[in-house]
């Protein structure tokens, strides 16, 4: 966000490194490398699980998909759709899904949550922030359009960042409790038995 406000008040033309408003930004570069690793993490992580393969495969999908949008031109076709922003809702609802039970009872949990919440608003703030901009008056050349552009890019970032932490840390199987062994008779017997099986 700061370097595109930076680079917006800038004299002269803007840099498109800098620009969050081009694909070839270092944001969108940085985000398309979050979703890569995170979808090779994934799809290693289905090929060594045993009871989680589907999960971790629909994962590494979910993230390879968003990964080719993300780098391709589709993503610039798919946003001049008036409900172009709702062609991404099934695959990051079945994403949420999946790595909610992959990590279900882990100790990544908070800073899963965290995450969800950082892509949450990074989406809210790229379906409302358009409207909401141009009702108030603002322009896309306004400090307040390309703030609105360094919110959504930065909470994407920090969210698949994030995420990909998290996917990282897991194991492909969660571990489950043991079974408990069963108690032996012996085990069982008041401390006085034993003191008197030990006399005798």
């Amino acid at each position: 966000m700061l370097t595109n406000l930076l680079d917006f008040e800038a004299d002269g033309e803007r840099i498109g490194l800098l620009n969050a408003n081009q694909a070839s930004s270092w944001s969108h570069r940085a985000s398309a490398a979050a979703l890569l690793v995170g979808g090779a993490v994934a799809a290693r992580r289905a090929q060594r699980a045993v009871g989680h393969r589907r999960l971790w495969g629909a994962t590494a999908v979910a993230l390879i998909l968003l990964f080719v949008v993300e780098v391709s031109p589709v993503h610039v076709e798919v946003d001049r759709l008036s409900y172009g922003k709702l062609v991404y809702v099934p695959i990051l609802a079945c994403l949420v899904l999946c790595v909610l039970r992959l990590l279900d009872g882990s100790d990544q949990m908070h800073m899963l949550w965290l995450g969800l919440a950082m892509l949450a608003a990074s989406y809210a703030v790229h379906v409302f922030g358009p409207p909401a901009v141009r009702a108030l008056g603002w322009g896309t050349d306004s400090a307040a359009y390309q703030l609105k552009v360094g919110l959504k890019e930065g909470t994407e970032l920090s969210g698949w960042t994030l995420l990909v932490t998290v996917l990282w840390r897991a194991r492909a199987d969660p571990p489950h409790a043991a079974p408990r062994p069963p108690v032996s008779r012996r085990a069982e017997a008041s401390p006085m038995g034993c003191r008197q099986s030990e006399q005798a």
